[in-house]
């Protein structure tokens, strides 16, 4: 459960038609408990509009952090029924990004490169214990389903005796059709977080 969030974002989805809420997101909705159900980072959540409550499923033990809670409610209330470009891009290349994405706001892709830099064989076992998908990108890199319209992809390249390592995270073309800015930085927070930490990551 999260406690931090502005209740005008549970109100605004509360006012929103459920089955086109569902349409656009591929979220599920139960008509009964007036809970919409999605599935988020490899767990399942429950987003209850009008109790100002979301919850991940009972078998998973974490708290819903803000970055998480907003991610599910802005996806909810502002997905668009698009399919997936399948073209991968970073940060920077998003409308506004090479200016958004600089000092607080970068994405923490270095803790990716300090945990797995001399480890990539390491990295390869997270990203398939995670449900990850191999990609033909750098030394080694994986595609996460983030939400059901919201892949991403961090990418790795293992230190040698010319280079440190360095570690990308990349998202489809289409994200910025889903999300603002400010939420895309929150998304990556949980990301890499979870690749770093893979206990957190839904099984």
């Amino acid at each position: 459960m999260c406690h931090k969030l502005d209740p005008i974002f549970f109100k605004n989805l509360a006012e929103k038609n459920h089955d086109e809420v569902c349409r656009r997101s591929l979220a599920e909705y139960d008509t009964d408990s007036n809970v919409y159900r999605i599935i988020a980072l490899g767990n399942e959540y429950y987003v209850n509009p009008e109790a100002h409550e979301i919850k991940p499923s009972s078998s998973i033990k974490e708290e819903v952090s803000v970055d998480l809670g907003l991610l599910i409610l802005i996806y909810l209330l502002e997905a668009k029924e698009i399919s997936v470009s399948r073209k991968w891009v970073s940060e920077f290349n998003l409308k506004g990004g090479s200016m958004f994405f600089r000092g607080p706001h970068a994405f923490p892709v270095d803790e990716i490169a300090g945990r797995f830099g001399y480890d990539i064989e390491g990295f390869k076992e997270t990203g398939i214990s995670l449900g990850g998908e191999p990609l033909a990108l750098g030394d080694a890199a994986f595609s996460f389903q983030v939400l059901p319209r919201v892949p991403a992809a961090a990418v790795l390249w293992y230190a040698d005796d010319e280079f440190d390592a360095s570690a990308k995270l990349l998202m489809d073309a289409t994200i910025e059709q889903h999300l603002p800015l400010d939420v895309i930085f929150g998304m990556s927070l949980e990301v890499i977080g979870r690749i770093v930490d893979k206990t957190l990551w839904g099984k």
